[in-house]
């Protein structure tokens, strides 16, 4: 009996991961926004935000966090210009982490 018990814990603790009430919409938004920033700053040519069209484009919750879709412009280039436009789906975690933030 008491495995049964422990089983239905486990199980009820996993689905409240999987669901993760706790990783809002604004907080996964904010979140990929200020580690992405503080990622580029002190980058002369790096990658940023500040752009037409460029930033959080959309976000969908998932299973065991969100999921927050990015575009952005990178280096030198006329930032403006849509083609030197660059777009990633970034993942927070159900534990507040971030994942698929690229470095190049």
């Amino acid at each position: 009996m008491k495995k049964i018990y422990l089983i239905g814990i486990a199980l009820m603790i996993l689905l409240l991961f999987a669901w993760s009430p706790w990783i809002t919409k604004s907080y996964a938004e904010t979140k990929v926004e200020n580690v992405f920033t503080s990622e580029w700053e002190g980058v002369m040519d790096g990658c940023g935000f500040n752009c037409n069209g460029c930033g959080i484009t959309e976000s969908s919750r998932t299973l065991f966090g969100y999921s927050v879709e990015i575009e952005y412009a990178c280096g030198m280039l006329p930032a403006d210009t849509p083609e030197y436009h660059r777009q990633d789906s970034i993942f927070v975690s159900c534990l507040g982490t971030i994942h698929g933030i690229n470095h190049n």
